[in-house]
């Protein structure tokens, strides 16, 4: 019997569910870091809640929609947001949601979505 504190497993780590933040795009060759955010815009995350609800941030814009897990970390990702002008990096962010396939939690701290076979948007737990 332990008193207080539960151990934590690797699996509790992984969880889903909770705020992202984007740090890394990587298409093919090119890798593509998180540029300092500037006033007036926004940090590039992801929020996935209970129940499928997802809420999101590109730079510039706000976006509700759905999310949908099955076997194999394959993932699905839909929704939709306010319109305003998007810099390079929300655009990064934007166009690639729709593409979205397979997903990778790592026991980092680290979420993977994968994307067009080879491209990927590296994730950092939000604090």
């Amino acid at each position: 019997m332990s008193c207080g504190k539960t151990s934590t497993t690797i699996a509790s780590d992984k969880e889903l569910t909770g705020k992202w933040q984007l740090e890394t795009v990587v298409q093919k060759q090119d890798t593509i870091r998180k540029p300092a955010v500037k006033n007036g815009l926004y940090d590039v995350s992801l929020t996935f809640k209970d129940k499928g609800e997802l809420e999101a941030t590109s730079s510039t814009n706000y976006l509700t929609g759905f999310y949908e897990t099955s076997m194999l970390n394959a993932i699905h990702l839909d929704g939709d947001g306010t319109q305003r002008k998007e810099t390079s990096w929300g655009n990064l962010f934007t166009n690639a949601l729709s593409e979205v396939n397979l997903y990778d939690l790592q026991s980092n701290n680290r979420l993977i979505l994968f994307y067009n076979n080879d491209s990927q948007l590296i994730f950092s737990r939000a604090k």
